[in-house]
């Protein structure tokens, strides 16, 4: 009898172990289809902003380099920032300073940032030239 329990105690722990792993499974087949789908959302996203998000990089480019006051300084430190922040330092509550059309052009740019596998730079037609404008400027 003693045998036969330990037998019995020695499947009982096997089939709790099987259950765990089972269990764990399930959990990294929920994680893994969860991301996933988060890419996937991710992807199609990725190809209906950047049309979009181009357009307001050339739109904050031109306030960068040819507009005036806050929104000039503002925009030109934040693209010089997204070109290389070790260099260029940029404070993002100085955002806040932006007129709302500004504003959603930079989180544009942003989002195309994260997004794009290039350097911010080398998204546009000349961009390296309009940075090395931005730097001197």
């Amino acid at each position: 009898m003693d045998r036969n329990y330990h037998l019995q105690l020695k499947h009982l722990v096997i089939d709790i172990e099987h259950a765990r792993r089972v269990r764990d499974e399930a959990e990294i087949e929920r994680a893994i289809s969860t991301r996933i789908e988060q890419y996937e959302l991710w992807y199609s996203k990725q190809k209906t902003m950047i049309p979009h998000a181009l357009e307001a990089l050339v739109r904050l480019l031109d306030t960068a380099l040819h507009g005036s006051g806050d929104a000039r300084y503002i925009c030109r430190r934040f693209l010089l920032g997204l070109r290389d922040g070790r260099t260029h330092r940029f404070n993002m509550s100085k955002l806040r300073h932006l007129d709302i059309g500004h504003w959603q052009d930079c989180m544009a740019v942003l989002g195309l940032y994260q997004y794009s596998l290039y350097p911010i730079d080398r998204l546009i037609e000349d961009g390296e030239l309009l940075w090395e404008r931005l730097q001197d400027q």
